[in-house]
């Protein structure tokens, strides 16, 4: 007698987060982080976030498009300010009915002729650059205030700000059980490209093209990093059609990591045909957990079915690292051979968005690799 039998998915193994942090730079450097897409906070509206390590509210004042982002909790008596409301320019706790003005300080209390000098909680200062809200957040547990000087901006696209580029798409790629720093140390292990990136797939998925292979050749501009906080990293694909190289084809990619990683800007120059500019972001919700999205603009000369193309190819081999990511630790110090790249000098840029990291001597540096 047969019997029918359900063929069993394969069980993906369960990782410890503990065990993969354990070498890990801290989970929530100095930088801009996207929380929101601007049409997604209208004006008078409140939203709670958990990111970062702490919790957020963002609000979107009633009479004009300022946004503001501060800690969540009311420093009166803890009230939760998310479930408040909007009035005019401040936002009313829930609680005790105390308002804040975006900068975190206490401007009334409806019970009282006074309120207590210095009252204030958390601020964070906010950009919106082409659609996307985003706050500048300092590691280390430090306190901060929307007014306060921040090191850089977030970073614009020229050509979409006077009309050359029009937006063409987004992508909300779900959450990454991942620590920020991997795709700025992908940056710096030029090894990996030429095992994990060079077959070519169907966009969008993980299908391989038969006969289809990639070439690449990449390197970190360490001297455009110079006294910056942004690291750029020159690509360029071959492909490969059945072991003939497709010289005409060929591509150029400058990959802009802002800060870690949180912001990067992928521009893309199709031979002939025009240029897209993807913006990736991630924003930590725990320190292996990433939130993700794509957004990417292009030439109006470009077709919409290229830049399809073009963006389903990078996410499909975004995912490639991914998979890696998702169950790796960190090497710390790493056992490098001469070919795997510059990863030590690439540490020791990056080591500068960690305030923990600054004045932990030669020694912990060492043993963290950074």
């Amino acid at each position: 007698m047969a019997f029918l039998t359900r063929r069993s998915k394969r069980r993906e193994p369960q990782y410890s987060d503990d065990l993969r942090l354990a070498n890990y730079p801290p989970p929530y450097p100095d930088g801009w982080y996207r929380l929101l897409s601007s049409r997604s906070l209208r004006r008078g509206q409140v939203r709670y976030l958990e990111c970062l390590g702490r919790a957020l509210v963002v609000w979107r004042s009633e009479d004009a498009d300022d946004v503001f982002v501060m800690s969540a909790f009311c420093p009166h008596l803890g009230g939760n300010l998310a479930d408040g409301r909007v009035c005019k320019d401040r936002i009313e706790c829930p609680f005790h009915a105390w308002q804040f003005t975006g900068d975190g300080r206490a401007a009334s209390a409806p019970y009282s002729d006074t309120v207590p000098t210095g009252v204030a909680t958390d601020s964070f200062p906010v950009q919106e650059v082409h659609g996307q809200i985003f706050m500048y957040h300092r590691g280390g547990g430090a306190r901060q205030q929307s007014g306060e000087e921040v090191p850089y901006p977030v970073p614009r696209i020229p050509e979409v700000d006077d009309g050359t580029f029009v937006f063409r798409g987004h992508y909300d790629a779900g959450r990454a059980r991942m620590h920020i720093i991997e795709p700025l140390e992908n940056a710096g292990d030029s090894a990996h490209f030429g095992y994990l990136h060079n077959r070519l797939t169907v966009p969008w998925t993980k299908i391989p093209i038969p006969g289809a292979a990639l070439e690449y050749t990449t390197r970190l501009d360490f001297d455009a990093a110079r006294e910056s906080y942004s690291m750029p990293l020159l690509v360029e694909t071959v492909f490969n059609l059945f072991g003939r190289r497709m010289e005409p084809i060929r591509t150029k990619t400058r990959v802009t990591f802002t800060g870690v990683g949180s912001i990067m800007n992928l521009r893309i120059e199709l031979p002939k045909v025009g240029v897209v500019e993807i913006v990736q972001t991630y924003l930590p919700i725990a320190p292996l957990d990433q939130q993700v999205a794509f957004h990417w603009f292009a030439e109006r000369s470009v077709p919409r079915l290229l830049v399809w193309y073009a963006v389903g190819g990078w996410i499909s081999q975004w995912r490639h690292d991914v998979r890696i990511w998702e169950g790796k630790g960190f090497a710390a110090p790493p056992t490098l051979c001469r070919d795997d790249g510059p990863m030590m000098r690439l540490r020791r840029w990056y080591r500068q968005f960690f305030p923990e990291l600054a004045g932990s001597g030669r020694s912990s540096a060492a043993r963290s690799g950074c």
